[in-house]
């Protein structure tokens, strides 16, 4: 017996927030409800928040419930934001969303019967079938580092000290848009110019420090800025103006920010997590050990800083030149003409 096909029902999202803040996502879908949920309870805010909003983006493009999409549905939608000029990074993300969604659904299942149309599993003979895979290839992205005449046009054109704070805390201290914004008085050890990080990706609490310059720049911008306004709010970082005035600063209101002035500066390029980017390049490129360098960035795992390792061809000709003058083949093994003396 042909087994129904499952009823198309567009999944509907609903976001709830409170001071200016999502704290909830429900959908019209149990399983999609139960995943999020799941995410919540497990995954840091970031993650949770970033796979609503991936799996919003699929289920308003294509509009079925979970159980009745299909592989020919997820082709569309790659189809479709390939259109929409996504980067293949971008779509990728998207459609591991929708991948780790059903991922869950198969072990919610009781049968076999929900396959995953993005990566599909193992095969009979127990071999993973990379090659049906949807994820597009494309080449690794090497982190920008922003030049230094780039960095100091940006930042004269700032025109307060929380901004200046925000740029250097993100550039300096190395710190995710994310959890900049997060971070309130209680989190701030001033004798020690010491940062607690609560807010992390990966749920991973960490220290970071601040030089003295950025400290500075903190409370220039708490004592000129701050003052007394809004005792009730713990947050560092608020608005003053519009709408949002007294609120803390969300993600999006920095990157509004940092595009702003980027344009103002002729930059287009910048967004926020290029400061993050240029801040552990030059910590690399001043030997600042390994171990160190991911204590303070928050990486878990040696190769996370692989890709900071991209020091530039011109940097890596000097470092060759000095380790080889410290070494000197030559004149360690008095090299003979060829075919030996004569």
């Amino acid at each position: 017996m042909s087994k129904k096909p499952q009823p198309s029902k567009p999944v509907r999202f609903t976001f709830v927030r409170k001071q200016n803040k999502i704290i909830d996502c429900t959908t019209t879908s149990p399983v999609i409800n139960h995943f999020l949920d799941m995410l919540n309870l497990s995954r840091a805010y970031n993650t949770w928040l970033n796979y609503a909003y991936d799996l919003k983006i699929f289920f308003e493009v294509i509009r079925k419930s979970p159980e009745a999409v299909d592989r020919h549905d997820c082709l569309a939608f790659m189809r479709h934001q390939q259109r929409q000029g996504k980067s293949d990074a971008t779509i990728n993300r998207r459609m591991a969303a929708v991948s780790a969604l059903f991922n869950e659904m198969q072990l919610l299942s009781n049968t076999r019967d929900i396959q995953n149309p993005v990566h599909p599993g193992r095969s009979k003979q127990g071999h993973r079938q990379r090659s049906q895979s949807l994820y597009r290839r494309h080449a690794k992205r090497l982190p920008d580092v922003i030049p230094e005449t780039s960095l100091k046009l940006f930042f004269e054109s700032l025109p307060t000290w929380r901004d200046r704070t925000l740029i250097l805390l993100m550039w300096i201290s190395c710190l995710r848009v994310s959890e900049a914004v997060a971070i309130s008085f209680d989190d701030i050890d001033c004798g020690r110019r010491r940062i607690r990080i609560s807010t992390t990706k990966g749920n991973n609490p960490r220290m970071v420090f601040m030089d003295r310059y950025t400290f500075t720049t903190l409370n220039r911008y708490l004592d000129e800025e701050r003052k007394n306004l809004f005792p009730n709010v713990q947050e560092i970082f608020v608005a003053f103006k519009g709408k949002a005035r007294g609120r803390p600063l969300t993600v999006n209101s920095v990157q509004k920010m940092v595009n702003y002035y980027a344009q103002e500066c002729d930059l287009p390029h910048l967004h926020p997590h290029l400061f993050r980017h240029t801040g552990i390049t030059q910590l690399v490129q001043q030997k600042m050990p390994e171990p160190a360098i991911r204590k303070l960035v928050g990486h878990r795992r040696p190769e996370s800083l692989l890709p900071y390792l991209h020091l530039g061809d011109d940097f890596v000709a000097t470092e060759f030149e000095q380790a080889q003058t410290s070494l000197n083949y030559a004149g360690r093994l008095h090299l003979l003409p060829p075919g030996g003396a004569k």
